[in-house]
């Protein structure tokens, strides 16, 4: 089932907005707020948009990432610790809830612990608010836009020039009860320039086993169902994302691609946990001068050249996610 970064439409982008749950351990004060607010959310959450067996409209995940970086000096070891929440809400317009308003946003803690002088990034945040508009062309066939403001940066000097804006427009085509295909565009800015989004997705419900569903080449998801309570599978989650550091002179860049596997169990009807062990494949965690500039991306692929990054290479490895969402399963109770 779906996992991530998400598109109800999501960015760091998997829901219409990002999924899973992430909960740092060491910080369990910080824990209060957010359980608090996915309560709220879960008692006003009617069905959204029907995929993968389940509507996912609060997720929150914790991502843990073993890191180092070789120098002459020897290896620097230290690890990442990414948090996230994201949720949304409908406002539907019409009685038969086929036109709706979409409310939401992401939240982001991304920081770095350890000894690491040859990267100089200690922290990053994200604040992303999402509107948008869903409506149901006809019985096959649902369009639905969304307007994402954000801001990213390690929230030191902030000024207004660092907010950044981006749009994505998806359209849903059901074949029949097993088989819906998807076509999502968007337009992002961010601190390198353009980034445009095109993907091409599905939801495939295979048998009663085996769902496979994802947006390509940004997730995908193959699940196969244990029993009742428990899922397993293999999940694929690509990001990009790029963050203003403080001497308003240099932004970073996180550009990670990651396949892996997960085990999920349902701890009720609408919650599961879902455990994630991952290898990145491609894990490009970079700072540039502001001035450094690409051509642009489609996705996660560079157009056009910029001066290598100012720090060593980080070098790929494991990562390690939990998370915990809050689902609608149709015909579940």
């Amino acid at each position: 089932m779906k996992s991530n970064n998400q598109y109800l439409i999501s960015f760091p982008l998997e829901g219409v907005i990002l999924r899973l749950t992430r909960m740092l351990p060491a910080t369990p004060r910080l824990l209060t707020f957010p359980i608090a607010v996915i309560y709220v959310l879960s008692l006003l959450l009617p069905s959204l948009s029907f995929g993968q067996g389940y509507i996912e409209g609060v997720n929150v995940s914790y991502e843990n990432l073993p890191m180092k970086i070789k120098t002459e000096a020897g290896d620097q070891k230290f690890t990442g610790n990414n948090f996230k929440i994201a949720t949304t809400i409908p406002i539907f317009l019409t009685p038969n809830k086929s036109k709706y308003l979409l409310v939401g946003g992401n939240l982001e803690a991304f920081n770095f612990s350890g000894s690491h002088p040859a990267f100089e990034v200690k922290s990053v945040y994200s604040i992303s608010p999402t509107v948008g508009y869903s409506t149901m062309v006809n019985k096959k066939f649902n369009l639905t836009a969304l307007f994402m403001p954000f801001l990213n940066s390690d929230y030191k000097n902030v000024e207004s020039s660092d907010i950044k804006f981006g749009a994505v427009v998806r359209g849903t085509w059901k074949v029949n009860d097993k088989l819906t295909w998807k076509g999502i565009v968007g337009y992002r800015r961010q601190y390198y320039g353009p980034q445009y989004i095109v993907l091409v997705g599905m939801d495939w419900k295979v048998n009663d086993k085996l769902w496979i569903f994802g947006d390509l080449p940004h997730s995908a998801t193959v699940s196969y169902a244990v029993n009742n309570k428990v899922n397993t599978g293999f999940n694929l989650f690509v990001q990009n994302s790029t963050y203003r550091l403080n001497n308003q002179q240099r932004y970073f860049e996180y550009n990670t691609v990651n396949p892996g596997l997960f085990a999920e169990y349902y701890v009720s009807p609408n919650w599961a946990i879902r455990a994630t062990a991952a290898y990145t494949l491609i894990r490009n965690m970079e700072v540039y001068n502001k001035n450094d500039k690409a051509t642009g991306f489609i996705d996660f692929y560079e157009m056009g050249s910029r001066k290598d990054p100012l720090n060593p290479e980080v070098a790929g490895g494991l990562s390690f996610k939990v998370g915990l969402s809050y689902r609608i399963i149709p015909g579940k109770h």
